[in-house]
């Protein structure tokens, strides 16, 4: 079918366009040659986004289904709206070299989403209040992962600076009240949409029964991510958190959140029984809280 090969096609070139963004990034950074290659890497991520949400499309008009159903298919639509909020704060925040950790970790989740433990979306039951959970999920995944982006390159060059090495690595690198406000306003923009998918998933959870321990675990996780970056934001704003420690507080809620999606990867990645009448009824979305939708 001719659509299946523009989306393998479309897949494929994304991949390519954000594995020579990440080279070109880590290459700047680490090496602080290729100054042009730098400022075009950028570029390369905005075309990879293009590609990435033309690949979206397409796969969703050939597998019929809607993109923000089952777990490996969000995991590319979260890694897509993750590089648009990239390119739309990067200027602003002046982050742009953290495209050296967003162009690995959207290819990667790219990736993943078609080769790791690939399996069919839940068709038992269907409720308009899914689509919405998980797209609130997907975007504040995306703005999580760029706070925590930030929150890494900040202790980089706090230690570089600590060290006094102000040359090299240090220089590439955005200043330490840039990197401190860039992450605070990602964490910021993401926590009311993490709250809103806590809220929806509970609602959805009282429509079923029980899971299995896997779904409890995903459920544990994703309340135990929003008590931490709920923590991080109040202990900001009440405490005077600033720095290091804000900068911890964010990288354990985003690694809470990798947590959950790894759950699902690993449940998606087993086999399948044969469907029956009571295999066909999802699990509790709460469960979905970070990482998509329920299956």
């Amino acid at each position: 079918m001719i659509t299946e090969h523009v989306g393998a096609f479309l897949f494929y070139v994304t991949a390519a366009t954000y594995a020579v963004a990440s080279a070109l990034f880590l290459r700047y950074l680490v090496r602080g040659t290729g100054e042009r290659g730098e400022r075009f890497a950028p570029r390369l991520v905005a075309i990879g986004a293009g590609m990435h949400a033309a690949h979206i499309v397409v796969s969703s008009l050939v597998l019929r289904v809607c993109p923000v159903e089952g777990i490996h298919f969000p995991m590319s639509v979260a890694s897509m709206f993750m590089c648009v909020a990239y390119l739309f704060g990067r200027v602003r925040y002046r982050v742009e070299v953290a495209g050296a950790f967003v162009a690995p970790l959207a290819l990667t989740s790219l990736l993943a989403s078609r080769f790791v433990g690939v399996t069919e979306p839940d068709r038992g039951v269907r409720s308009v209040l899914l689509p919405f959970h998980v797209t609130m999920n997907l975007v504040g995944v995306a703005l999580f992962a760029l706070a925590f982006s930030s929150a890494v390159l900040y202790l980089v060059q706090e230690r570089l600076v600590k060290k006094k090495r102000i040359d090299g690595v240090s220089r590439r690198l955005p200043p330490l009240d840039a990197l401190d406000r860039a992450e605070h306003k990602f964490l910021l923009a993401g926590f009311p949409l993490l709250t809103i998918g806590i809220i929806t998933g509970t609602v959805w959870a009282g429509r079923v029964e029980t899971g299995n321990p896997s779904e409890v675990l995903r459920a544990v996780f994703g309340y135990v991510t929003w008590l931490v970056i709920a923590g991080v934001l109040f202990l900001r704003a009440a405490a005077g958190w600033r720095g290091r420690r804000a900068a911890y507080g964010t990288i354990t809620g985003f690694a809470f959140s990798v947590v959950v999606l790894v759950i699902y990867l690993v449940r998606g990645s087993g086999a399948a029984p044969a469907p029956t009448a009571e295999a066909t009824r999802p699990a509790p979305a709460v469960a979905a809280v970070v990482a998509g939708a329920p299956r």
